[in-house]
């Protein structure tokens, strides 16, 4: 086991409630800490978003480095994986989708 680490990009769509900058930090602290994979740390970060505040929709997209991928095996020092994950408006509404892409930097992905 070893440990991956890089950036969270989070946006939502609110439905009258919203997260302060700071707890959305915390909320990715929380979860980051634990032994974790990047895909259920994506997963989980949206679903505490939907549940507290019953956003209209949610986008979360982590860019890390695994040095899983650097120490062993194929020995990839620049590799840098990405996993987005949306829930609700976000996937039916593709301008939504690419507003959020285009904002984090990531057009076409």
């Amino acid at each position: 086991m070893l440990p991956f680490f890089g950036r969270c990009h989070i946006g939502y769509i609110p439905n009258g409630r919203v997260f302060g900058v700071s707890k959305l930090a915390r909320l990715v602290d929380m979860y980051a800490r634990r032994l974790q994979l990047q895909e259920r740390l994506t997963e989980q970060i949206s679903h505490a978003i939907m549940d507290s505040i019953d956003a209209a929709g949610v986008g979360v997209m982590i860019e890390a480095r695994h040095l899983c991928m650097m120490m062993r095996g194929v020995e990839k020092q620049n590799s840098v994986i990405d996993h987005f994950l949306r829930r609700r408006r976000l996937p039916r509404f593709p301008r939504d989708r690419e507003e959020f892409l285009g904002l984090i930097g990531q057009r076409g992905a």
